[in-house]
């Protein structure tokens, strides 16, 4: 897991309560988060990634991963590195 994968897990899990999410786990389906918890952690990650997701783009995301990628891409790092 590469530094952004890692730290996007790692806040995902904090906003959750989880001891640790996987990349793979679907927000809603795998760890039960409702849509207030969803834009909470755009928020946390927008704050501490100093960045701004789009609005548009959260429809399409629906695993930690997909999360990881988008922070990536708008920070020019694609793939998480």
């Amino acid at each position: 897991m590469s530094g952004v994968d890692a730290e996007v897990a790692e806040l995902v899990a904090l906003e959750l309560g989880r001891d640790s999410v996987a990349l793979g786990d679907h927000l809603v389906e795998d760890l039960g988060a409702e849509s207030i918890d969803v834009l909470n952690i755009v928020t946390l990650l927008e704050e501490t990634f100093a960045i701004r997701i789009e609005e548009e783009r959260l429809s399409s995301m629906r695993t930690v991963q997909d999360l990881a990628d988008e922070v990536g891409r708008v920070l020019g790092r694609p793939g998480g590195a």
